[in-house]
């Protein structure tokens, strides 16, 4: 393993483990059994190997969404469904950056526009899976600006539900992850075409 991909693997297993603020470069260096000034040759700081993070964890999403964005000719809430599992799934290995997502975003301008971007095309594709699937009568006809907050809420719902499970005092477990499921399956019910 190149050494940039193992300071990536050990910050992100530190990170997840501990949160960021806790985490030294040194700490990284030395669990990584590498010197700081190897690490500095491949990081400036910690929230330069944050942004490496974040573009593995982008590479990782589009990997993901594209198998799913692929297979879209279910065209029913088993969609919506699959994309809420491998979302939260994704998230069990980038935890930290759920966890902490913002203020990691409001402390680092570059990181809040990469992700200010990742952002608006994840919700565009769940704009689109909303559209497809009203377009195919699936669900009713709603207007943009209807289809538009139906996506918000998919994401929304998506985005911050392993937050919702740690402040609970749930933690990640695939009780949660269920649970989850069935609020976007309840939430797509109310907008659904009822079969003749």
């Amino acid at each position: 393993m190149k050494t940039r991909d193992k300071i990536l693997e050990v910050a992100l297993e530190l990170f997840n483990q501990h949160g960021t603020a806790a985490v030294s470069t040194n700490h990284i260096a030395n669990t990584a059994k590498i010197s700081p000034g190897n690490l500095y040759y491949h990081f400036r700081n910690k929230d330069d190997i944050i942004r490496g993070l974040f573009d593995l964890m982008d590479m990782a999403s589009r990997e993901g969404f594209g198998a799913i964005a692929g297979s879209t000719l279910a065209l029913g809430p088993e969609v919506f469904e699959e994309t809420f599992r491998f979302i939260c799934q994704f998230n069990r290995r980038f935890s930290f950056f759920k966890r902490e997502l913002p203020i990691l975003v409001m402390c680092d301008s570059q990181l809040k526009e990469r992700f200010r971007m990742v952002h608006q095309e994840t919700l565009g594709l769940i704009r689109s899976l909303v559209d497809v699937a009203v377009d195919a009568g699936v669900l009713i006809s709603l207007s943009d600006r209807d289809r538009h907050l139906l996506a918000e809420m998919c994401w929304m719902l998506t985005l911050f539900w392993p937050n919702y499970l740690e402040v609970s005092g749930e933690g990640d477990s695939d009780e949660g992850l269920e649970r989850g499921t069935e609020m976007i399956r309840l939430l797509l019910r109310g907008v659904q075409n009822k079969p003749k």
